[in-house]
């Protein structure tokens, strides 16, 4: 169902409309039924597949990585409209009031900026410092449970960093990455973000590079 879902019933590799005459092909015939093996075809495009001879080759045939980025790029067209824009930040300050909060205490907020489609989120937030990974964050922040995001709402949150962390001199960063998952149950994965901690101001400023 998902599969037909995130498609809208559509060829993920001709993108034609199928309506009921669609088919899930198997990526890998002895892959099992998890859903990464699955991708939705039309009929022309699964005999394209299904026929090509591997003793008498001609063209080249589609291969299983080639085939799951077309698939992904299919499902992203017709799950797009379902993902509202979501904002997200580290911060020290403390909601509607001039109070801000003292290491170890971080506070996160995130929210829902469209009229439509409530979500839920899946957050990880890594500590690095200096050169050293402290690796992510625990429950809410490390991806451990998901979150509801209805729209036009906001969550105004906080958690704790390691000792060490609040403590050192060291360059302090919190890597967040925010995962969306939208009505259908698809992920959609934003790039994540990098927060450096000013220890003169109590404050964070933003790092956009972060690698992933």
């Amino acid at each position: 169902m998902k599969c037909l879902l995130w498609s809208d019933r559509h060829c993920c590799l001709c993108d034609k409309a199928c309506g009921p005459d669609i088919e899930i092909h198997h990526i890998d015939p002895k892959g099992g039924i998890d859903i990464d093996n699955a991708i939705p075809l039309c009929y022309d495009c699964h005999a394209k597949i299904l026929a090509y001879n591997r003793l008498h080759p001609r063209g080249t045939r589609y291969r299983p990585t080639e085939l799951k980025v077309r698939r992904e790029q299919i499902y992203e067209k017709y799950t797009r409209h379902l993902v509202p824009p979501i904002h997200f930040e580290v911060t020290q300050n403390v909601r509607y009031s001039e109070l801000k909060r003292k290491l170890p205490d971080v506070g996160f907020n995130i929210a829902h900026f469209g009229d439509s489609h409530p979500v839920r989120v899946k957050v990880e937030a890594r500590v690095k410092l200096g050169e050293k990974d402290l690796g992510l964050l625990k429950g809410h922040y490390g991806g451990e449970k998901l979150w509801n995001l209805n729209p036009r709402f906001t969550i105004f949150g906080h958690t704790s960093i390691p000792k060490e962390a609040a403590e050192s001199n060291e360059r302090l960063e919190i890597d967040v990455t925010v995962t969306i998952i939208d009505e259908y149950g698809r992920e959609h994965l934003l790039l994540p973000m990098g927060y450096v901690y000013m220890r003169d101001h109590n404050s964070w400023f933003l790092e956009p590079s972060v690698s992933y």
